[in-house]
């Protein structure tokens, strides 16, 4: 999910919209991204909402002479699909288009913390485990996996078996919230795939994680 593109072409007439064409496609554009939700806010502090179709294309009409964020729909709720960029949409545009490029088949789950050495969650969790839950409500016919990830401070057994309770414990708090059981699998994949270093205590920091994927 963190690998983006955007290409904004626009042709100019003397109108006071911009008729725009949202084009959201995967990184490798070969696969489009269907009836995602598109929105566009300006810093004036409009939003502009539109739900891309099978072909992954969406079309709304903004405000010109404005500047613009994207975000976009996925699992865990809504992401910003510009990745902290923005775009200004001029004020003589009549129509334009707007291509995005993005992956939202895996997310971590930030903001999911346990206690230390355990696997019982923090009230901390319930933001982003909620949205998780929303999403999955919207999306009901996605399945997905769990994974709890680690360091390796304390040897592999003791990784694995946290690992693999703190999965559970997320996958049983979503079936608690109402999702079905079949639509959740959870895997404890314990220090076998680090994202840092774990000779320093912020690489650790980033290998303590959970993440959800769509599997199907």
């Amino acid at each position: 999910m963190n690998k983006f593109m955007l290409f904004l072409a626009f042709c100019v007439s003397a109108a006071f919209s911009a008729d725009l064409t949202v084009v959201a496609m995967d990184y490798n554009q070969q696969y489009p991204q269907r009836y995602k939700s598109i929105v566009l806010r300006g810093k004036k502090g409009t939003a502009f909402e539109a739900t891309t179709n099978a072909n992954g294309t969406a079309r709304l009409s903004v405000s010109n002479g404005d500047t613009y964020t994207v975000w976009c729909d996925g699992i865990t709720g809504e992401f910003d699909c510009g990745f902290g960029n923005s775009w200004p949409v001029p004020h003589d545009a009549g129509s334009g288009e707007i291509h995005i490029y993005y992956d939202d088949d895996r997310f971590e789950l930030k903001g999911v913390t346990f206690a230390t050495g355990k696997t019982d969650l923090l009230p901390g969790s319930f933001k982003i485990l909620e949205s998780t839950v929303k999403g999955l409500q919207k999306y009901d016919s996605v399945k997905v996996e769990i994974s709890g990830h680690t360091d390796n401070v304390g040897g592999f057994e003791i990784n694995d078996r946290l690992s693999q309770g703190r999965a559970d414990a997320v996958r049983n708090y979503l079936i608690k919230k109402g999702i079905a059981e079949n639509r959740i699998t959870a895997v404890g994949y314990n220090y076998s795939r680090p994202r840092g270093d774990n000779s320093t205590e912020k690489g650790r920091a980033q290998n303590r994680r959970i993440e959800i994927m769509i599997i199907q």
